[in-house]
C-alpha cells in the first residue's frame, strides 16, 4: 500500500495533478519506489536481495564466517551462502537493459564461490602453519579472514556479471529519462563504482565484530 501510494503521488506529480507538496514528500516517495521496484523492469525486488536488505538478511552469514575455529566444510558451507546470497542481490539489481545469458550469471557465481572459497581456506591455512602465533593471535587473526574473502569474491562477482557493459556500452539518459545514446565511459564508470561498492560493502559486517570481541570477551569472561 505504501508503495502503491508513492507511485501514484509521483505519476500524479509529473502530470501535474497534485496541488501543493513538498519536496520532502516526493523525495520520500521516490526513496520508497526506488528501495522496492528494479528501475528498469518495474518489477518488485524481494525483500533479502534489494540493497536496502543486505544488512538485515545477511547477518546470518556473517554470524557464520565469524565463527571460531571453523572446520574446512564450515568454510566452504558460509562462502558458499555468502556469496549465493551476493549473486542474488547482483542479479536482482541488475543493468536489465543489457541482455545477458544464463551462462555469464553462472560463471560469475562460479567464479565467486570458488575465489571466496580459495581465499578464506588458504588463508586459514596460513595462519594455522604460522609457528609464531600463539593460539590466542591465531584465533583473533582467523576472525578476520572473511573479509579479504568476501570482499575479492563480491567485487569478482560483478565484474563477471557485468563484463559485457565493459565490451558494449550502457545507454545514457538525458533530464526526461530519454536515451541519448550508448556509451563504454559510463560503462566503466558504472562498473569501477559497484565494484568498489561490493569490496567495502562487507568491511562494516565482517571488520567491526573481530575486532570488539577480543574486548567484550575479556569483560564478560575475565
Amino acid at each position: 500500500e505504501k508503495l502503491q501510494n508513492s507511485i501514484e503521488l509521483l505519476n500524479n506529480y509529473k502530470a501535474g495533478k497534485v496541488g501543493l507538496i513538498s519536496d520532502q514528500q516526493l523525495w520520500e516517495a521516490q526513496k520508497i519506489k526506488s528501495a522496492i521496484l528494479h528501475p528498469d523492469t518495474g518489477e518488485k525486488i524481494l525483500p533479502p536481495f534489494r540493497m536496502s536488505g543486505y544488512v538485515p538478511f545477511g547477518w546470518i552469514t556473517v554470524t557464520g564466517m565469524l565463527l571460531p575455529n571453523p572446520s574446512w566444510l564450515s568454510i566452504l558451507f558460509w562462502q558458499w551462502l555468502n556469496q549465493t546470497h551476493n549473486a542474488l542481490v547482483n542479479y536482482s539489481n541488475r543493468n536489465a537493459t543489457q541482455d545477458q545469458s544464463s551462462s555469464r550469471y553462472l560463471n560469475a557465481y562460479c567464479a565467486a564461490v570458488s575465489s571466496a572459497s580459495i581465499v578464506a581456506m588458504g588463508l586459514t591455512l596460513l595462519i594455522k602453519r604460522t609457528e609464531q602465533l600463539n593460539p590466542i593471535k591465531r584465533l583473533i587473526i582467523q576472525r578476520f579472514v572473511p573479509l579479504p574473502a568476501t570482499s575479492l569474491a563480491s567485487s569478482l562477482n560483478v565484474l563477471c556479471m557485468r563484463w559485457n557493459e565493459l565490451q558494449n556500452g550502457i545507454n545514457v539518459y538525458d533530464c526526461n529519462q530519454n536515451v541519448i545514446g550508448i556509451s563504454k565511459i559510463a560503462a566503466k564508470k558504472a562498473v569501477k563504482d559497484t565494484t568498489l561498492t561490493r569490496a567495502f560493502l562487507p568491511i562494516p559486517l565482517l571488520m567491526i565484530p573481530p575486532c570488539i570481541m577480543p574486548f567484550l570477551e575479556r569483560l564478560f569472561y575475565g
